[in-house]
């Protein structure tokens, strides 16, 4: 007789029977993910360092290199969506962590990127498609 205490005793044993291997080492998505993440970030930093009227409130003044700071900020965002959007994700983790960050990267923002990225998605092995 097949119970749920069976199921999850044959998953746990297989979990132990399973080699241990990182998936971040067999998902470069997850890596891709996270350089997407800080590169966002900075993106976000860089763009708030240039706003001169954000700048005169808070009493300091826009630093000389603050617009070549946002330019490369910028390119660095720009080539790691790209990569993002061209990359499919080789494990379950990684297409559950890929589904996250691009809910998490569109909210409030127009979803071109995740609509390529979502594609992509479809060719991940993963679905049925």
């Amino acid at each position: 007789m097949i119970t749920r205490r069976t199921i999850i005793g044959a998953a746990a044993t297989a979990v132990v029977a399973s080699p241990i291997i990182s998936v971040a080492d067999t998902d470069p998505i997850l890596a891709i993910i996270d350089r997407h993440r800080a590169a966002l970030a900075e993106l976000t930093a860089a763009s708030i360092a240039t706003d001169e009227v954000k700048a005169s409130n808070e009493g300091r003044e826009v630093a000389p290199d603050a617009d070549a700071r946002l330019e490369v900020a910028a390119d660095a965002d720009f080539e790691l969506r790209e990569l993002l959007a061209s990359t499919a994700p080789t494990t379950m983790a990684g297409l559950a962590a890929a589904i996250s960050w691009l809910m998490e990267y569109d909210e409030g923002c127009l979803p071109e990127t995740s609509g390529r990225f979502l594609r992509t998605l479809a060719k991940s092995g993963f679905l049925n498609t």
